[in-house]
């Protein structure tokens, strides 16, 4: 993060505003899964400081839950910060953390999981092999596991740790509603 910088004149090439931005950065420390662990240890704190949304923020949403699977491998940190930002209460939250994935970061989803009643971790850890069918395992595992959780969910989307949202949840369900129960995803079966 950098501060009390000119970018008008960085883009420029000004070059004593580059070396000035280049002595103002402050590099920013990364959260480890046993901070995860630690802060979610006391759930209205943890949820309080990261500021996650506890409450609904429309009707139209309120109305029109959605239920997502997170497939996560590594990087706990990139992984809350998903789902602090696809989060609703109103909402429904499978988290499948890979089998082959460091205990901690297991350990650190389980604490952060425990703070909502609509997030939870799969109850079977599949060992993924990345661009084989066994990913499809626990996305099957987290559909089977939220339509036990609830059946008023009105879409599923999949996702991993590695993505992030580009449209607000709102603007989600605006667009899922125009689908009026289609998807955009074409299959083909050849016989």
């Amino acid at each position: 993060m950098v501060t009390n910088v000119d970018c008008n004149a960085i883009i420029q090439d000004d070059e004593d505003e580059i070396r000035h931005a280049e002595t103002r950065r402050n590099v920013r420390s990364f959260l480890q899964p046993q901070n995860y662990s630690e802060m979610a240890k006391n759930c209205s704190t943890f949820k309080n400081q990261l500021r996650y949304i506890d409450r609904h923020l429309t009707e139209v949403e309120r109305n029109f839950p959605i239920a997502f699977s997170l497939l996560m491998f590594k990087d706990i940190e990139q992984s809350e910060g998903l789902l602090r930002e696809i989060y609703r209460p109103q909402n429904y939250y499978c988290i499948h953390v890979v089998a082959k994935s460091d205990h901690t970061i297991y350990e650190a989803m389980s604490f952060i999981v425990n703070c909502f009643d609509n997030v939870f971790l799969t109850l079977t850890r599949f060992d993924v092999q990345w661009g084989t069918m066994t990913v499809l395992e626990p996305e099957l595992q987290c559909m089977q596991e939220l339509w036990n959780k609830s059946a008023s969910w009105k879409y599923f989307i999949n996702l991993t740790g590695q993505e992030f949202p580009l449209r607000t949840n709102y603007e989600l369900v605006r667009i899922l509603q125009a689908y009026k129960g289609a998807n955009d995803i074409q299959g083909i079966v050849n016989r």
